[in-house]
């Protein structure tokens, strides 16, 4: 019994070697591919963002968007279909990009976060409490991965102004997103005598 479980162990360590080789060529060439394509120029060698073009290792893309929005970008940013850059390519290049994405450094502060939403006008559009109006989405409670919500707030779509770290730092979309995920849930409609059926 003893050696069928030290077989097993053996062929385990064998495949996770196996993959973890595979997944470090990937990266390899992800880095290469990013480099040899010029990304670093405007996102930074390790897509940490510069001057010129925002992060793209935030985690805020599965590999379907952030190849839809190689192939479809907004901004001065120029596309890059498929026969520029193979889905192959995009994704080794993902790979290398998302291998040592570090995790969030800042903790929110619900009652910074409130008057930075204020303050910055996304009250406006998105209403008092986030709940959504006639110009914006609803964007709390139970709002997009903090890393979507940076990208988005970054690069933004549609009449939304872009704002830049330079106007709202990571630490102020830290705390606009505490303040966002502490929105009191709605009241369920049968509760509310008018809209009762």
């Amino acid at each position: 019994m003893a050696t069928v479980e030290l077989r097993g162990i053996v062929i385990a360590t064998i495949l996770v070697s196996l993959f973890s080789s595979e997944l470090h060529a990937q990266e390899a060439a992800g880095r290469d591919r990013y480099a040899g394509f010029g990304c670093a120029n405007c996102h930074g060698e390790r897509g940490e963002g510069a001057s010129l073009g925002p992060g793209v290792a935030t985690g805020a893309l599965s590999l379907e968007e952030f190849t839809a929005y190689l192939r479809q970008p907004t901004g001065t940013m120029p596309a890059y279909p498929s026969d520029a850059i193979s889905d192959e390519a995009v994704a080794e290049m993902y790979a290398y990009l998302m291998s040592d994405t570090p995790p969030s450094q800042f903790t929110g502060r619900v009652d910074v976060g409130a008057e930075l939403y204020r303050n910055t006008g996304c009250y406006q559009c998105h209403s008092n409490e986030a709940q959504g109006g006639a110009q914006g989405p609803r964007l709390g409670p139970n709002p997009i991965s903090f890393p979507r919500f940076t990208w988005y707030v970054r690069n933004p779509s549609g009449s939304m102004p872009t704002y830049t770290d330079s106007v709202m730092s990571d630490q102020d979309l830290a705390d606009v997103y505490a303040f966002l995920e502490a929105r009191a849930q709605p009241p369920e409609v049968s509760s509310i005598p008018l809209l009762a059926p």
